[in-house]
């Protein structure tokens, strides 16, 4: 088959998909339609033009959870705070499932894929697989944002380092949530100065504005109130502080354990994504970065791991033998997929329960957010209930060992010298 009916089959099985979601949403939305996220962008909106002294002292939305975004977040949302909530639900949604060949097809460049039809087919391809991945699926559950921040920094790396402009893209995204603030380092330490310079001054700008339009929720926002020890131990929180607070059932020195799990991973997981991309592989040092960012993070929810549609391309794409290619990608689905699974109403495996599209993490027992379930996970439950974790801890592992192991691999060996070449050299 030619690239253009490659194409035309890609694009009709995404569309497929999306009709696929939209009956799955239409015949079951109180397991698929929530939305509360989005109420709360609305109404922070909303309150900034109103009482912008209490945005962060309100509850919003139906669920009335409070606003802990950066305030210029809340700023952009104002700009929609006009429109109806209806609008703001399928707005996102459509937007959302949009970014999701975009992302793709950014990826692939980052792969190293040429720009063309073949590679405007792969994207399509993987954002059809890409939807029903777990972290996709509840970004879209909850109403989030996480596809629009992707494709900021996506689309950021995939700049030419030459675009003065590098950097823009990065720092916005951490203007509206603070996780992607690591791929400021990253910019730096790969040697791309100028980016990391933009992105820090981006981020800088913004803070300065939202000072400037918002005095009083800016100096309850950045005097520390949202960055203090999270005690979130549930089970949609896979973090590395997410899973120490579990282990040690949010004792005393959960804090500290955390600290020094945070440095030591971090400092590794940096190292890895660092030269990762000196040594040419620019998606797989964006995967490594972005998965260091989601363990290190105080609070990682689930819907955050958006991160593993790059981590698909990667699998799909990046290794040049197809058998790594096809185990890689049945991995991703394998772990991310939105399998259908027997979950009881209080969380757990329930043979008696009805199938419905969830992510194994639901496996464990859980009570949502309420109730101390968690504390009572032995053998393989702590093994489902924190296996995100767990599963980029042996991706950051495994691709340390990999690219030392082939810099060992393909360094030549020293060859002898021979002996008339050395006393040529020699000194008369």
């Amino acid at each position: 088959m030619r690239p253009a009916a490659w194409l035309m089959a890609a694009v009709a099985l995404f569309l497929l998909a999306v009709a696929g979601y939209a009956m799955l949403v239409h015949a079951s939305p109180q397991y698929y339609w929530s939305q509360i996220d989005t109420a709360v962008y609305r109404d922070g909106g909303i309150a900034v033009q109103n009482q912008p002294a209490m945005l962060y002292a309100l509850g919003f939305g139906p669920a009335k959870l409070p606003f802990i975004y950066a305030p210029f977040a809340a700023l952009v949302f104002a700009a929609g705070s006009g429109a109806s909530f209806a609008t703001w639900q399928v707005g996102l949604t459509v937007l959302t499932i949009g970014l999701l060949p975009v992302v793709a097809y950014l990826s692939l460049g980052l792969a190293g894929r040429p720009a063309g039809l073949a590679r405007a087919a792969a994207a399509f391809a993987i954002a059809t697989v890409g939807l029903w991945l777990e972290p996709v699926a509840m970004t879209l559950f909850y109403g989030q944002i996480n596809l629009v921040l992707l494709a900021l920094v996506v689309g950021d790396l995939a700049l030419p380092d030459r675009i003065k402009g590098k950097g823009i893209g990065i720092g916005l995204a951490a203007a509206i949530k603070l996780t992607p603030l690591i791929f400021i380092p990253y910019l730096l330490l790969t040697r791309r100065v100028r980016a990391a310079a933009v992105s820090a001054l981006t981020f800088a700008v913004t803070v300065g504005l939202g000072f400037a339009l918002l005095p009083h929720a800016s100096a309850v926002y950045w005097d520390g109130q949202f960055f203090r020890p999270s005690k979130h131990f549930h089970l949609d929180n896979q973090s590395l502080n997410g899973v120490i607070l579990r282990l040690t059932h949010a004792g005393p020195d959960a804090h500290a354990y955390w600290l020094v799990a945070a440095v030591v991973v971090g400092i590794a997981g940096l190292a890895t994504s660092i030269l990762a991309s000196r040594r040419g592989h620019e998606l797989l040092g964006l995967v490594a970065c972005a998965a260091t960012g989601l363990l290190v993070s105080p609070v990682s929810w689930s819907h955050h791991y958006v991160y593993v549609v790059p981590a698909l391309v990667l699998a799909a794409y990046g290794p040049r033998r197809l058998g790594y290619r096809i185990l890689g990608t049945a991995l991703v689905v394998g772990l991310f997929g939105w399998w259908p699974v027997p979950i009881g109403n209080q969380g757990g495996y329930d043979p008696n329960a009805q199938l419905l599209p969830r992510g194994w993490l639901l496996l464990a027992p859980n009570g949502g957010n309420y109730g101390t379930l968690e504390f009572t996970w032995r053998g393989l439950e702590l093994i489902i209930g924190n296996y995100y974790v767990l599963t980029l801890l042996v991706f950051i592992a495994a691709t340390a060992c990999a690219l030392v192991l082939t810099r060992r691999r393909l360094r030549p060996e020293p060859t002898a010298i021979p002996r008339t070449n050395i006393q040529k050299h020699e000194p008369a």
